[in-house]
């Protein structure tokens, strides 16, 4: 009886792995219950001793796929490398191993809602990932950077134009590491900062 348990166990455990790259790839409406088990080498049948439902399956493929991937993994060691990471050709080469915002986004209005409750739940996760690796910027600039970084990423694979595929990337990357790197200095040197721009602006207006 344990070593079943066990066993049900370790089946349900590959069928959520195998779920996350499968909906990260494919998308989760494109993908059926019996693809998730032929990577298992099992019957769509032998699905129901698992999971109540697909959306059951999808809500915890979901949250796998946040844990694993993306923003979830290593945290950076500074916004530039994180920046670097996420906004790379590798990245946008690998959406079944990647991060899910991107991958899964065109697909979430239409879950239901506990899918949708994982999905929320990676968001609000990466906000504090960024948060972590850029603790000192506004909070108004972590979602703005997260959004950047999510939707550079769709953009850049949905495109059919390898260059301009690679440009969003880069000018992304060009965009928000000097950004980012300005909002971390501490706010009475950005003070100065910005009082010394306005003192140079007002001399040649």
């Amino acid at each position: 009886m344990r070593r079943s348990r066990e066993d049900a166990a370790r089946t349900r455990r590959r069928a959520v792995a195998a779920a996350s790259r499968l909906f990260r790839e494919r998308g989760i409406e494109s993908v059926t219950l019996g693809d998730v088990m032929a990577k298992l080498k099992m019957t769509a049948g032998g699905f129901y001793r698992h999971f109540k439902s697909k959306a059951a399956l999808a809500a915890e493929a979901c949250a796998a796929a946040f844990t694993s991937s993306g923003l979830g993994r290593d945290a950076a060691p500074s916004p530039e490398a994180m920046l670097r990471r996420y906004l790379s050709t590798a990245h946008r080469d690998a959406p079944s191993g990647g991060c899910p915002l991107p991958a899964l986004a065109s697909d979430m209005a239409r879950q239901p809602a506990a899918v949708r409750r994982a999905y929320t739940e990676g968001v609000r996760d990466a906000v504090r990932r960024i948060r972590e690796v850029a603790p000192a910027a506004d909070p108004t600039a972590h979602l703005a950077l997260l959004a950047g970084m999510v939707g550079a990423l769709a953009i850049s694979r949905a495109v059919n134009d390898e260059k301009l595929s690679e440009a969003i990337l880069r000018e992304t990357r060009n965009f928000w590491i000097p950004k980012i790197e300005e909002l971390e200095v501490p706010a009475p040197r950005r003070a100065g900062r910005e009082a010394a721009r306005g003192s140079r602006s007002a001399r040649f207006e």
